[in-house]
């Protein structure tokens, strides 16, 4: 009773396969297996380790930026993820997960990924967990905050930073 089950499981899965009980089907198999005896032509075959080369990262996702343009004039906290583009004026503190570029000006005090004032005056304590440059034609009240500054600008506070503080020809600190 074996013999019968296990002839109909080689037909099913010969059926499976596409050998079926046609004519050609010994052939079909020497085609697939090589010339292998017919004890191992029934023998399942190991299957090749299927190697595929590593897909490309998807490029990251864009920060939006946030534009406050020069006619507008905030009164009170910003919190964002996104990046900023200041041109305008804020009065409060600004709390942003991404870059600042400033060119307006801020009263309060800043929290920043990176920070660029480029011209214009933030009054108020910084702190950013990488870079602010702070270029020629801005001015800064406050205390600063940061991994590294380059400074070409005029400034009134305490400059800490854990790597590097580069004080350019314009550059005027009073502590």
């Amino acid at each position: 009773m074996a013999r019968r089950e296990d002839n109909n499981f080689k037909k099913a899965m010969n059926g499976l396969l596409g050998y079926g009980e046609k004519e050609g089907a010994e052939e079909e198999k020497t085609e697939l297996y090589g010339a292998l005896s017919q004890e191992e032509a029934h023998e399942p075959q190991p299957a090749e380790p299927q190697v595929t080369a590593p897909q490309p990262a998807e490029p990251p996702a864009q920060r939006q930026e946030a534009v406050i343009p020069q006619d507008m004039v905030i009164t009170g906290n910003i919190v964002t993820g996104s990046d900023m583009r200041i041109m305008g004026s804020i009065v409060g503190d600004v709390e942003c997960e991404g870059n600042i570029f400033l060119l307006g000006s801020i009263q309060g005090n800043v929290s920043a990924g990176n920070l660029t004032l480029q011209k214009g005056n933030l009054t108020g304590d910084v702190s950013a967990r990488e870079n602010v440059v702070l270029e020629q034609e801005a001015v800064l009240k406050g205390n600063l905050s940061a991994q590294n500054v380059r400074s070409n600008a005029k400034s009134q506070g305490e400059i800490q930073a854990a790597g590097m503080v580069d004080l350019q020809a314009s550059a005027f600190s009073v502590i």
